[in-house]
């Protein structure tokens, strides 16, 4: 029985090593999809593991040459059953790499076609990256990643910087989290990879551990915009204005031109819930600068209007609040509605403005209502024909 035992397994070593050989000779042959088979058959039978590691590294360096013959073949049917090819090859390669003995008798070989494979994924990666499909670059440039980070390549940093990017701009705020906290433990301490952990922690609605990360890239640079404004974006989150506008004249001095920047202040002093700087005319000033800088600023012209007709709408609810008819009364609730047409005449332009250049369903409500407070029948009967 012992004898029996030890030919079995000589037999069964005998035939993986055939299907090796035969792997090899199909694969010289260009008969691709035979040593595919061949190959498959050896790495997979039960008894693969009782092979010498030589003997399973040099298996391993066959399978990655088939695969990668097959990649480069002009057989699209032959690659339609080989869908997995490069992770196959990848997976072979990493296998040869494990021994370093193998490794060493094979360096040259082996190198040549890692680096083969690392381009490849990388090519993957900026291709779906390009095309707006950051979920599927995420995995690519990861595998990258591993195979450069396996060569000792300066590669390896910028291939994770890819990875991590891809998954932050993917929204999957966990797997960007892990991939920059990494580079930071690798060393990477500039601000991009502190505005980039600021964002993770904020999509994963930790405000505390953003704000700490903003801080901290404040802190090797004080003046840097994308933090700043990662600060402010922080704070009006929370629907902290007046935190808010002490960072955006900081964004100011360093950029004096911004419309965009006198946009934002404009709405935190336009917002009454902002407690301690609501203020309509500071609002309104800083809405006309960021026009001065950008006359067709659209989200400027309509809140201009906006703020206006909200100014107007208190005087109607004051006036409207005047129940008496005595003459004293009478002259305050005229007074009032006087005030309130008054605002409504001055906004009125903006909104126009606003719909030539953007009609919508919002802005015509909002015009409509002003022409019907004004009593401005033809205007209203006209934008109701549109």
């Amino acid at each position: 029985m012992i004898l029996l035992a030890i030919a079995l397994t000589a037999n069964v070593m005998m035939a993986q090593k055939k299907d090796r050989t035969d792997a090899f000779m199909y694969n010289k042959n260009q008969q691709y999809e035979k040593a595919m088979i061949s190959i498959e058959k050896c790495v997979n039978h039960e008894q693969f593991l009782g092979m010498k590691p030589n003997d399973q590294c040099q298996a391993w360096l066959y399978r990655a040459a088939i695969y990668q013959n097959i990649i480069q073949s002009n057989d699209e049917n032959l690659k339609a059953k080989a869908p997995d090819a490069l992770e196959k090859v990848y997976e072979s390669l990493m296998k040869c790499m494990e021994n370093e003995a193998f490794l060493n008798e094979n360096k040259q070989e082996i190198y040549q076609r890692v680096g083969a494979v690392l381009a490849a994924y990388s090519n993957m990666g900026v291709d779906n990256y390009n095309t707006g499909n950051f979920a599927a670059a995420v995995p690519m440039f990861k595998k990258a990643y591993d195979i450069a980070k396996s060569l000792g390549s300066p590669d390896a940093n910028e291939m994770l910087n890819l990875a991590a990017t891809s998954a932050l701009r993917a929204e999957d705020y966990t797997t960007a989290l892990d991939y920059f906290t990494e580079m930071k433990a690798a060393g990477a301490d500039g601000v991009d990879v502190y505005r980039h952990l600021a964002a993770c922690y904020n999509g994963l609605g930790n405000a505390e551990q953003a704000m700490a990360m903003i801080n901290a890239g404040l802190e090797k640079d004080p003046s840097d915009a994308s933090l700043i404004l990662e600060k402010v974006n922080a704070y009006l989150k929370e629907g902290k204005g007046a935190e808010a506008v002490e960072d955006l004249n900081k964004l100011r001095e360093l950029d004096p031109e911004n419309a965009q920047l006198l946009f934002v202040l404009g709405t935190i002093y336009g917002d009454e819930n902002n407690e301690g700087v609501y203020d309509t005319d500071k609002a309104r000033q800083y809405y006309e600068d960021a026009l001065a800088i950008n006359p067709d600023y659209y989200d400027a012209i309509y809140n201009i209007g906006v703020l206006y007709t909200g100014m107007a709408n208190k005087y109607i609810e004051q006036a409207n609040e005047i129940t008496g008819f005595s003459k004293a009364e009478q002259e305050q609730y005229n007074n009032l509605i006087e005030q309130a047409n008054e605002l409504l005449r001055t906004g009125m332009p903006y909104l126009q403005r606003a719909y030539e250049s953007q009609p919508s369903d919002d802005v015509k409500n909002v015009l409509r209502s002003i022409y019907v407070k004004l009593n401005m029948i033809d205007e209203v009967k006209a934008l109701d024909a549109q």
